[in-house]
């Protein structure tokens, strides 16, 4: 008896060491996201990216660029070197008025300064890009060149 009892001490001391060593991972990787910048990506020390897709067809590159709530003047779109620097400054979102007294739970809306650098193929005609934005999404129309000297 005195056997039994001992053996289920030990598995329950190893059930208990292992359910702490998994919290106590959890809470290490916690850390780490915000040692890295990853759990608050909303600050203004370092810029951030905004996200894009990228679609193609026989005639004309795209790129697609999620930057919802900023007025269309506010966003810089260059191209250099081959790249396509898309650059701005996205204010955090502002509450409804007459709001007092809110605490933040998540957080997940980047805002800041941000700088997204594309590249650009090499058939592409530079001196032709346009660029449309609209319902959020910044859309840059790049077209092929007809001559790959172009």
């Amino acid at each position: 008896m005195m056997d039994l009892t001992r053996q289920k001490h030990r598995q329950e001391t190893q059930a208990s060491e292992s359910s702490f060593d998994h919290l106590a991972d959890q809470v290490w990787s916690m850390m780490q996201e915000m040692k890295e910048g990853e759990f608050f990506r909303s600050h203004a020390a370092h810029s951030w990216h905004p996200r894009v897709n990228l679609y193609e067809t026989a005639q004309m590159f795209f790129v697609c660029v999620e930057l919802a709530g900023m007025p269309h003047k506010a966003i810089d779109i260059r191209a250099d070197k081959g790249l396509l620097h898309i650059i701005g400054v996205r204010h955090k979102p502002a509450l409804p008025e007459n709001v007092t007294n809110v605490s933040v739970y998540l957080m997940e809306i980047d805002s800041g300064r941000f700088h997204r650098k594309v590249p650009i193929p090499e058939n592409a005609q530079m001196d032709a890009i346009r660029a449309v934005y609209r319902h959020g999404y910044l859309w840059v129309m790049i077209p092929r060149a007809t001559n790959p000297s172009e």
